[in-house]
């Protein structure tokens, strides 16, 4: 007797061919058989039947973009994800991952563990995966971030000294042995901005020989985008690495249009280099979520994020704010403080912080900055017909690119992006249900086996024989996103029942209260 039979859905395997009514059988935790055209009479005995008439049979959806793991040590801290049908969270994104922890950085980990309310009691990844693997409601693979990997060995991040790279490189070797699957870059953000080509190189080498990928937020998004899509792809033949573009964009009006350029870079690559693979990953919106520290020269940064705010006192690094925003055509109206600890500026654009405390912009983020180093915004900076041609692209995935927010934790760091509760939803609502620029059959290709595949999760992301039962069973009329900008903590609607590695974690649209969720590992 099998646990699961559900019958007369419409099953999209992943394979991205022809949907087909059809009946799949779950044992334990692998899909054991997919039956089509099967007289009742030959179905198997199973303890639980589904009839999933009118609804669609999907893989579990894979997240390859997300940034920390630090929610995963609260009850339903997935649920926001689980809610989208994502079974899968890639996460360690942009630089930032929870191991290796190196000296230099334990005093933040301290107070992020104060902050959010997690115990702090790792320092390795393999330390990491005890603290979390029996709290998971759904599966997890890490990359390992280059900026986690600097902030622990390096005081001075200007001056890298060759005992500090031995050191990055031994802590990644170390991951990679210990479960993670490649190696991140945020290189728009301190430390990683101050980082050379040839460390990045190096780096990535050490990933490449263990068998892993190079996931980049790369350089620049906006001005020179092109340039930085061109260092990524050098730092993957020059590290024999496959790469990932991390949420492509091109921000700014300035530099509209140009996402079939990228796109075409990309395609150079792969076409020139017949044994690597790039690729990127991209969420459905026109607003980036990121810090406001971003938005300020660089310059300011490369002290540490502890003076920064003493910075934001003195008049000529003020001056240098404005001249920047200046150069960058910053549209601070369009640039929403999404921190809610701050009350007096949250729900408000930078402009407006400026008209009403009679402020200079670059004075308004200065008083910002000096409040909280770690102000998040929202910015609307996209054109909506670059976001299509990436989306639409066929080695585009999808991503939520979501700090981690757990919703059931004593305290949680500002305001997610939409993004995090529902890129998935909004991506099939808009671009399959909507607009139908992409059939299901297409877009459950892009969120399913093409980043299990990228990713080498083995036996994941397809609806197939003794693969792992990770299941969406989802009303192709009721898939919608709830999240908006200003009410973004709202779960996404239209899956029905949810299983991952067999468990049948929403059932009738309830989460049940199970922790099935694996550690997924490049051995």
């Amino acid at each position: 007797m099998i646990d699961y039979y559900i019958k007369n859905a419409t099953i999209c395997t992943g394979h991205n061919v022809p949907a087909k009514v059809g009946n799949v059988g779950i044992k334990a935790d692998k899909i054991v058989c997919i039956h089509y055209d099967i007289p009742s009479a030959s179905e198997p005995e199973a303890s639980t039947i589904i009839d999933a008439q009118g609804l669609i049979l999907t893989p579990g959806f894979i997240d390859p973009h997300a940034s920390t793991g630090f929610g995963f040590f609260f009850p339903n801290a997935a649920d926001h994800k689980l809610f989208q049908g994502i079974t899968t969270e890639i996460f360690g994104n942009c630089g930032t991952s929870t191991a290796p922890i190196g000296p230099h950085l334990m005093k933040t980990m301290q107070r992020l563990s104060n902050e959010i309310g997690f115990e702090f009691e790792w320092e390795s990844m393999e330390e990491y995966f005890d603290q979390v693997k029996d709290k998971l409601q759904f599966n997890i693979a890490t990359l390992v971030g280059h900026s986690t990997l600097r902030a622990g060995q390096m005081e001075d991040w200007k001056d890298l000294k060759p005992a500090q790279l031995t050191a990055m490189k031994k802590g990644l070797a170390n991951a990679m042995d210990e479960g993670a699957i490649g190696f991140s870059t945020g290189l728009i953000y301190a430390p990683g901005c101050f980082a050379e080509m040839e460390e990045l190189v190096e780096l990535a080498q050490v990933v490449a020989q263990k068998g892993g990928v190079y996931a980049s937020h790369i350089r620049n998004e906006r001005d020179t985008v092109e340039e930085a899509v061109d260092e990524a792809l050098l730092i993957g033949k020059k590290a024999n690495i496959n790469v990932l573009i991390s949420h492509i964009k091109t921000a700014e009006k300035s530099n509209w249009g140009k996402m079939p350029k990228l796109i075409q870079k990309i395609e150079d690559f792969n076409a020139s280099n017949s044994d690597l693979y790039a690729a990127c990953d991209v969420y459905p919106y026109t607003a980036v979520s990121t810090k406001l520290r971003a938005f300020i020269p660089k310059y300011l940064l490369q002290d540490g994020i502890a003076k920064v705010s003493e910075k934001m006192e003195q008049e000529a690094h003020i001056t240098a704010i404005a001249d920047w925003i200046k150069h960058k055509d910053y549209d601070l109206s369009k640039m929403l403080i999404i921190s809610d600890e701050l009350e007096d500026f949250y729900n408000k654009t930078v402009a407006a912080i400026a008209l009403e405390l009679k402020l200079t912009e670059a004075e308004a983020i200065a008083k910002i900055l000096k409040a909280s180093t770690e102000t998040w915004v929202v910015y609307h900076c996209i054109n909506q017909k670059d976001i299509d041609t990436a989306v639409t692209w066929s080695k585009s995935m999808i991503c939520t690119d979501s700090w981690s927010y757990p919703i059931n934790a004593p305290k949680t760091i500002g305001q997610p992006h939409p993004r995090s509760y529902g890129a998935f939803t909004e991506f099939l609502q808009q671009y399959v249900i909507e607009r139908k620029l992409l059939s299901w059959e297409e877009a459950i290709h892009k969120i399913t086996d093409l980043p299990a595949r990228f990713f080498q999760l083995k036996k994941r992301g397809r609806i197939e024989e003794s693969y792992f039962a990770d299941l969406v069973l989802l009303h192709p009329n009721e898939v919608k996103a709830n999240a908006t900008y200003l009410t973004p903590r709202q779960l996404s609607s239209g899956v029905q029942h949810l299983w991952v590695n067999g468990a049948h974690l929403i059932q009738q649209g309830k989460i049940q209260d199970q922790t099935p969720g694996q550690i997924l590992t490049l051995a």
